[in-house]
This record gives structure tokens, C-alpha cells and sequence, in this order.
């Protein structure tokens, strides 16, 4: 039974994943941004985030942080982190855990948000209710 559980609980967290990546506008921003045209990723992210219907946005807000970052706009990338934070449960173990986040980029939110990142998160547990 267990097995059958954790089987199921697998097949679905990869299909969460997998359905993000068959978007063509979502493959787009990361085209762009792996060819370091971080401008132009951002707005086809930022197209994606206004029609999507998808929940699990955390990390695409995070790749739209990861961009700012790139341009030095480090003001617009703590936004987009602490966005990820209220509205989509970033959290602490993922300033250390996530993949998809620039290690420096990590390094440089949490230190900006580590005094509120606990009201930031309460703000996402409300928001569930």
C-alpha cells in the first residue's frame, strides 16, 4: 500500500512539473533567459504569469527574480522573491534548496528580507484560509 501511495504521490508531483514545462510561452522565457536576453525573458514571463491558470508559480517568479538580478536590478528581484514568499509559500529552506534560484541572488534576498520573512510567510498561510 505504501508503495502504491508514494507511486502515486511521485506521478503527480511529476506531472505538476512536467505540465509547466510544455508551455510554449514559459519555454520561451527560458530560452531567452539562458541566452542572456534577461529584458525580453522577463516580459514573456511576466505574459505567462497574466494568462496562466496554473497555482504553482513559485518558481517562475524566481526566474523573473533571477533576471533582475542579472540586470542589477536588485530592488525588482527581492520583489519578485518576496512575491514568491506571500503568494506561492517560498521559503527559508528554499533560499538554500531551490535549484532554479541564482546562488548569489540567494544569498542577497534573504539577507534584504530575513527580518520579515516570517510576517511574509504568515501572509501566505492567510492567504490559504
Amino acid at each position: 500500500m505504501k508503495k502504491v501511495l508514494l507511486i502515486l504521490f511521485f506521478s503527480l508531483a511529476f506531472q505538476l512539473n512536467f505540465a509547466n514545462s510544455n508551455d510554449p510561452l514559459l519555454n520561451k522565457a527560458k530560452e531567452l533567459s539562458s541566452n542572456e536576453n534577461y529584458s525580453e525573458a522577463i516580459k514573456v514571463y511576466n505574459e505567462y504569469l497574466s494568462k496562466t491558470e496554473n497555482k504553482n508559480l513559485k518558481n517562475v517568479y524566481v526566474e523573473v527574480a533571477n533576471c533582475y538580478f542579472k540586470l542589477n536590478d536588485r530592488i525588482a528581484a527581492v520583489n519578485y522573491i518576496k512575491e514568491a514568499i506571500t503568494n506561492h509559500g517560498f521559503s527559508e529552506e528554499d533560499f538554500i534548496y531551490n535549484k532554479n534560484l541564482d546562488k548569489e541572488l540567494s544569498k542577497y534576498a534573504l539577507a534584504v528580507v530575513y527580518d520579515d520573512l516570517d510576517t511574509l510567510h504568515d501572509k501566505y498561510i492567510a492567504s490559504l484560509n
